[in-house]
C-alpha cells in the first residue's frame, strides 16, 4: 500500500486517483489528517498495530479519526493481509480481486427463507402501481404456495418457465417460487411482439409461460392467439401446438379467467400434500451451481441468445454487490425502476436488496420519472438504480416539480459511465454526492466491477472501477495475449461471475467463452498498475475514420462537458472517402440553443481534428432498450436515412 490518500475536498496534493489507493478522512473538515507512506516497508505487523492504535478508545492526536478508520475497515473489508496485496503493483494487465467475505453456497430460494426467518414482519416488496405491499413472511408463504402449485400442474425440476411481464409483484413471487421448485426462470422482454415472443419460447423449449392479460397498449392474450390460433379452444394446462411443441401451460396474471389458459391465483391454490412433499424433496436436491435463470441478450448483433446463469452466479453477485453498496451496514429501501427481466434490475437491484433484508420498491410497470420521484418521497427510498438516461429524465422532471427526496443517499449507475455534468447534477439537484458506477454484462451475472463509495470524481465519470471480490480480469490484444498495464485491449473476465454458456448454442458460446473459461466481453479497456479497470468502449462501436480509431465514449464525454448539452451520443456512419465518419446526436438542456457550427468550434483545439463529428444532429430523445441503454446501431440506421448517405 502506497498511502491513504487525502479527502477529496482537501486542498493538499494527493495522487489517490493515479494510485487507486483506499482513502481515509475524519469527515469533519477539509484538512489533511495524515498519510501513510511506504506501507510496503511498514509490513503487516505495523499495519495491524496502526489499526489497533486508531481503534482504541481515548483522546490524542488521532482520536477524531478512530471512528472513521473503523468505518473504513468495515466499508472496504480491509485486513492486514489484503492491504498489501491490494496495492501491489502489477506489470501486466491481469488482476485477481481478493476479499474478506466468503462466497456463498446459498441458492436463490434460501434468500427468501433467511429473510423471512430473520425479519418476517419487515416489508419485502412494495409495488406502488398495484397498491401491493408484502412482508417477508407473507412473501415466503405465497412463494411456497406458487412453487407447490407449479409442481402440482406437472412442472418438474429443470423445466423452463418463462416470465414475460412489466415490473410487478408477480416478478419476485415467480423468481423465488421457480427457484424453490428447481425450475429455470426465463426472463422475456414484455415489449416483445408475437414473432419475438415465439422465438424466445422456442429457443429454450419453455414448458410454461407466466404473462399478464394486458399492459398499456400490449394485449398479451391477442399476441398469444396470434402464435397459437387454437388457444381459446384449448384445455388449460394441456396446450398442443406445432409451433411450440414443448409449451404446455400458459398462466395468466389476471383478475379474470380466460379461455385456454390457467389463472395464476388458481395455480397458487393447486398445491396439495403430494406437491408440498415433492417441493421439499426438490429443494433439498438443488445444488448451488445448478442453472436457475436464462437471460436473453439484447440481440443487437443478431437474434437473442439465452445466457444460462446459476444460483452461484446470481447469489454471489447480489451478495458482493450489496456489500459494495453498503447494504451490510444499513438495511436498504431500494427504488427499482429498472426492468426486472434485465439482470441489472433482477439481480443488482432486487435480489441484492432481498439478500440484505431490505425493501424493494417498484414504482411503475415501466420507467416513469415522475412515478419514481413520487415513490422515493412516499416510501423514503435510500438508494436508486438506473441507466444514465433514466437519471437525466428524473433530474429534468425534478427541476420542474419539487419532491422531498432527502432520504435518498445513494445512486448506482449502470449501462454506461455517467457524464461529468450528470455527476454534478446528482449532487446539486438530487443531493447525492457520490454515485457508484457498475459495469458488467448479462453473461457475467451481471456485475464484473463496481466503483467504490466516496470514490474520486474522475473515477466516476471515466468509468474507472475495481473488480468485485474473487473475480479475475485480464486485458488482451487481438492475438489473445495479455498486454502490459495501461495498454488498451479487450477485457476478459473469469470466476464466479461467468455464465455457463448460451442455451443450445455451443458455437456461439465458444465465440465468447474460451477453453480456460475466460469470458470475452467485446469491450475495449485498460488496467492500471493497481488493477483498476477503465472501460473505453465497445470494439464493434469503434469508428475507423481514414485509419484513425475514434472511440465514441471519449467524444461523448467531451461533448457532455458543454454547458448547453444535456446528453450526447456518437455513432459511426459510412463515408466513401474516409470509410466512416462520426455522427453526434445532441439533446440540449431546457431553454438552451446551439448550432452545428458552434459545436464544431467548441471541439476545435480541444480534441483531435479527426475526432470532431462531421455530422451533428439535435434530438429530443435517443433510441433505447427498456433497460435504458442507448442503441447505437439504431442511431446509425436512423442517421444514414436522415442524412441520405
Amino acid at each position: 500500500m502506497k498511502h491513504f490518500a487525502h479527502r477529496r475536498d482537501c486542498h493538499h496534493p494527493s495522487d489517490g486517483f493515479d494510485r487507486g489507493g483506499p482513502r481515509l478522512h475524519c469527515g469533519c473538515c477539509s484538512s489533511c489528517l495524515f498519510a501513510l507512506e511506504q506501507a510496503s516497508v511498514i509490513g503487516t505487523v505495523a499495519v495491524v498495530g496502526l489499526a489497533l492504535h486508531l481503534t482504541m478508545p481515548g483522546e490524542g492526536p488521532h482520536s477524531r479519526i478512530q471512528k472513521s478508520f473503523q468505518g473504513f475497515l468495515r466499508l472496504h473489508y480491509i485486513n492486514a493481509r489484503c492491504i498489501n496485496s491490494a496495492q501491489s503493483k502489477i506489470k501486466n494487465s491481469y488482476y485477481f480481486m481478493p476479499g474478506d467475505i466468503m462466497l456463498s453456497s446459498l441458492r436463490v430460494g434460501d434468500i427468501i427463507d433467511a429473510s423471512a426467518e430473520k425479519c418476517g414482519d419487515h416489508t419485502a416488496v412494495i409495488s406502488v402501481h398495484q397498491n401491493i405491499s408484502k412482508t417477508y413472511s407473507k412473501l415466503r408463504h405465497e412463494v411456497e404456495r406458487l412453487a407447490s402449485g407449479l409442481l402440482s400442474i406437472g412442472l418438474r425440476k429443470g423445466d423452463r418457465i418463462a416470465m414475460c411481464a412489466p415490473n410487478c409483484y408477480e416478478w419476485p413471487l415467480t423468481q423465488f417460487a421457480a427457484a424453490k421448485a428447481g425450475l429455470i426462470l426465463v426472463n422475456i422482454n414484455p415489449a416483445y411482439q408475437s414473432m419475438e415472443l415465439e422465438f424466445c419460447l422456442k429457443k429454450v423449449d419453455c414448458k410454461a409461460l407466466i404473462i399478464p392479460d394486458a399492459f398499456k397498449t400490449q394485449d398479451y392474450y391477442k399476441i398469444l392467439c396470434d402464435i397459437i390460433p387454437d388457444l381459446p379452444r384449448s384445455t388449460p394446462g394441456k396446450l398442443q401446438n406445432s409451433k411450440l411443441p414443448n409449451l404446455e401451460k400458459i398462466i395468466m396474471i389476471s383478475d379474470y379467467r380466460m379461455d385456454g389458459v390457467l389463472n395464476m391465483r388458481d395455480v397458487m391454490h393447486e398445491g396439495n400434500k403430494e406437491s408440498d412433499a415433492l417441493l421439499s424433496k426438490i429443494e433439498k436436491s438443488i445444488q448451488f451451481d445448478d442453472p436457475v435463470n436464462i437471460q436473453f441478450t439484447s440481440g443487437t448483433t443478431g437474434t437473442p441468445k439465452g445466457a444460462v446463469l446459476t444460483h452461484h452466479n446470481v447469489v454471489n453477485n447480489a451478495l458482493l454487490s450489496g456489500h459494495r453498496y453498503g447494504f451490510n451496514l444499513k438495511r436498504p429501501i431500494s427504488l427499482c425502476h429498472l426492468p426486472l427481466f434485465h439482470s441489472f434490475g433482477c439481480v443488482q437491484a432486487a435480489l441484492a436488496t432481498y439478500f440484505f433484508h431490505g425493501t424493494c420498491v417498484l414504482p411503475s410497470g415501466v420507467f416513469d420519472a415522475i412515478a419514481s420521484l413520487k415513490a422515493i418521497e412516499k416510501h423514503k427510498c435510500s438508494i436508486i438504480f438506473g441507466a444514465p438516461t433514466m437519471y437525466v429524465d428524473m433530474i429534468r422532471n425534478f427541476q420542474f416539480a419539487r419532491f422531498d427526496i432527502a432520504t435518498l443517499k445513494q445512486a448506482v449507475v449502470g449501462g454506461a459511465a455517467p457524464p461529468a455534468s450528470l455527476v454534478r447534477d446528482f449532487k446539486h439537484v438530487l443531493g447525492i454526492s457520490d454515485p457508484m458506477v457498475g459495469y458488467g454484462a448479462t453473461e457475467t451475472s451481471p456485475a464484473i466491477s463496481i466503483s467504490r463509495r466516496d470514490d474520486y470524481f474522475e473515477n466516476i465519470v471515466n468509468g474507472v472501477m475495481k473488480l468485485i471480490e474473487y473475480s479475475e480480469a485480464k486485458i488482451v490484444d487481438s492475438n489473445g495475449e495479455v498486454v502490459p498495464v495501461n495498454v488498451q485491449g479487450e477485457l476478459c473476465a473469469r470466476g464466479h461471475v461467468t455464465f455457463l454458456g448460451y442455451w443450445n448454442e455451443e458455437k456461439k458460446t465458444a465465440e465468447v467463452l474460451d477453453k480456460t473459461h475466460w469470458y470475452h466481453t467485446g469491450d475495449l479497456a485498460t488496467m492500471n498498475e493497481y488493477g483498476f479497470i477503465k472501460i473505453v468502449g465497445r470494439i464493434k462501436e469503434m469508428i475507423i475514420r481514414g485509419g484513425e480509431n475514434i472511440y465514441p465514449q471519449e467524444v461523448e464525454n467531451f461533448l457532455n462537458s458543454h454547458p448547453a448539452v444535456l446528453e450526447a451520443h456518437v455513432c459511426g456512419v459510412p463515408d466513401q472517402r474516409m470509410g466512416e465518419e462520426a455522427c453526434a446526436w445532441i439533446c440540449l438542456k431546457e431553454g438552451m440553443s446551439l448550432t452545428e457550427e458552434q459545436v464544431k468550434q467548441f471541439c476545435k483545439g480541444k480534441i483531435s481534428h479527426f475526432k470532431i463529428p462531421r455530422y451533428i444532429m439535435f434530438v429530443d430523445d435517443f433510441p433505447k432498450t427498456q433497460s435504458g441503454k442507448v442503441q447505437k446501431f439504431e442511431m446509425s440506421k436512423i442517421s444514414i436515412e436522415k442524412l441520405k448517405l
